[in-house]
């Protein structure tokens, strides 16, 4: 059996990294092509862009590795069907879930390994990513308009922005709580505007109130007309950490977050990020329950032209699996199911569909 399991393992490991290595360099292809005018225009350093590019290699590899998986094991067991070895496996005794152990150990190690790649390297590349292309390739922040509703956190306080004006380093309408030492939320100011000056940002129509344990308000609220609000982020980093937040913050990130927002009952907030939390933590076993969900089909498919049909069935396999997790996340954001199911949902129908069909075949 061994010979056998390196026979499945080395047959798909090949096609999976050729697959993977296609479909790295259309991405790189495709975003040269994106930005030639940007890079004719800026004309950035052969060494920054290096830079670049290599640093966009971990979003690559969890965006494109799932589908390269997939179509990798639809075209080696395609290729093993036409030439009825998996019939000949199956003849000498050999069940289909022990053919299937191979790629499932494999599509384990590519899920925790993917889970490595989001917790540990990709905040740090994204950051630096989006800081060359603001500052070498688009000048992006010139370009970028008003916001409406953001929140983000800076040192130790949490902002609720109602509009935000890059350009002109503006925050307006922003409610703001502050913590203490261990975490409690000891103040809540309220800010008309908030304007960046001289390397600070100054406060106009402020009011503070200082809070309980529970959140309730203490005393009489103080008034500034004018006040020095200490936030460490100029506007355009402001925009970069929001938008590395929003995209590529770690779980651990999330959930200190999400307790922050419990704190101040921040629910609509606090249900969104759960969500997002959640969807994190699936996303990179996506390799595992594709691979589980097409199985069936993968050991009984027997066309001639494998790699026509691996490729089209990939891909429709694939975008029902992503449509569906999709539709699921944003039935959980409109309240219509529970903000932890609404990730879970498309996966979890793929494994119970997989395992159903793998039943089934006799």
């Amino acid at each position: 059996m061994r010979i056998l399991d390196r026979l499945l393992f080395k047959t798909i490991f090949r096609s999976y990294i050729f697959i993977l290595a296609v479909f790295i360099g259309l991405y790189f292809i495709i975003d040269i092509f994106t930005n030639l005018s940007d890079f004719f225009q800026t004309k950035p350093p052969l060494k920054v862009l290096t830079e670049y590019y290599l640093l966009m290699l971990p979003l690559i590899f969890l965006r494109v590795s799932p589908l390269a998986i997939l179509i990798s094991v639809l075209y080696s067991f395609g290729e093993f069907n036409k030439n009825n070895e998996i019939l000949s496996m199956r003849s000498s005794g050999i069940s289909r879930l022990r053919i299937s152990t191979p790629i499932i150990i494999f599509t384990v190690f590519l899920s925790f390994f993917s889970l490595f790649l989001q917790e540990k390297i990709l905040a740090n590349s994204q950051k630096r990513v989006e800081e060359i292309k603001m500052k070498f390739i688009q000048k992006s922040f010139s370009l970028v308009k008003e916001e409406t509703n953001i929140a983000f956190t800076s040192g130790n306080m949490i902002f609720f922005v109602g509009k935000f004006l890059p350009k002109k380093g503006i925050l307006q309408n922003a409610i703001i709580f502050k913590e203490d030492a261990n975490r409690n939320i000891e103040k809540k100011i309220s800010c008309k505007e908030l304007t960046y000056e001289n390397g600070k940002w100054q406060g106009r129509d402020i009011s503070e109130y200082r809070l309980d344990s529970k959140g309730n308000i203490l005393g009489i609220p103080r008034h500034y007309a004018t006040k020095e609000i200490p936030i460490e982020e100029k506007p355009q980093e402001i925009i970069l950490k929001k938008s590395i937040f929003a995209q590529f913050a770690s779980l651990k990130s999330l959930r200190r977050e999400m307790k922050r927002l419990k704190k101040i009952k921040a629910k609509n907030l606090l249900s969104n990020l759960t969500i997002d939390y959640h969807k994190k933590l699936a996303d990179p076993f996506s390799h595992f329950f594709l691979i589980i969900g097409i199985l069936p089909l993968a050991l009984e498919i027997k066309k001639r032209k494998v790699a026509l049909s691996s490729l089209g069935v990939g891909f429709i396999f694939g975008f029902v699996y992503y449509a569906f997790s999709s539709f699921s996340i944003a039935l959980g954001k409109a309240g219509i199911i529970l903000p932890i199911f609404s990730a879970w949902l498309a996966p979890l129908f793929f494994l119970s569909v997989g395992l159903s069909g793998l039943s089934l075949i006799r």
